[in-house]
């Protein structure tokens, strides 16, 4: 299973703090997050993102009624870390 670190993000809206990630960049390639989350659902492929504290894992959410997303696990920070990375 090969783990890759999620560099950059990216939304409709770089200031909304509403609107959902439609692209992130691992590897030096922005990949959309549908296909991050087919990956992590086929367990082909984990994703982190790098923080002081060491690495966050980034997982997949499926609220009721609305389309699938990815954010980080809870850490320390309590914030969705994928939120804090630059917008590619």
């Amino acid at each position: 299973m090969a783990s890759h670190q999620i560099t950059h993000i990216r939304k409709p809206n770089v200031n909304s703090e509403l609107e959902h990630i439609t692209h992130v960049k691992y590897d030096g390639v922005v990949h959309t997050r549908e296909e991050v989350i087919r990956l992590i659902d086929n367990r082909t492929d984990t994703f982190y993102v790098s923080v002081p504290a060491g690495t966050a894992r980034v997982e997949v959410v499926r609220p009721t009624g609305r389309a699938p997303y990815i954010r980080t696990k809870p850490d320390a920070t309590g914030k969705d870390n994928l939120l804090s990375l630059p917008q590619c």
